[in-house]
């Protein structure tokens, strides 16, 4: 991985605490999640064995439910719940990936 993958790597794992940590927060309709989801699909298929496209599936589905459903506030909060438990998974990975490259 070069230093444009390191970077990316960097940005993707920025991006995942910043939505992990104010996904309660926002609104629904907000639709940087979906950009950022976007951005971690392209890196997923561009670099393998980084992350599990499971756990980033799922993590997409969440956020595509959130934004463009309208549910019960219940299932509301499960689905964040299940969105945030997989962006600390990609966290994770990301971070491990970073920290094997140095």
């Amino acid at each position: 991985m070069g230093n444009i993958g390191l970077l990316t790597t960097f940005g993707l794992l920025m991006g995942a605490i910043w939505i992990g940590l104010s996904r309660f927060s926002m609104r629904l309709e907000n639709s940087w999640p979906l950009l950022f989801y976007l951005v971690l699909v392209l890196y997923l298929n561009s670099y393998d064995q980084v992350l599990n496209p499971y756990v980033v599936y799922v993590a997409v589905v969440c956020a595509l439910f959130v934004r463009f459903e309208f549910m019960n506030e219940r299932v509301v909060f499960f689905t964040r719940v299940i969105e945030v438990a997989a962006l600390a998974h990609i966290g994770y990975s990301l971070l491990t990936t970073l920290l094997k490259a140095f």
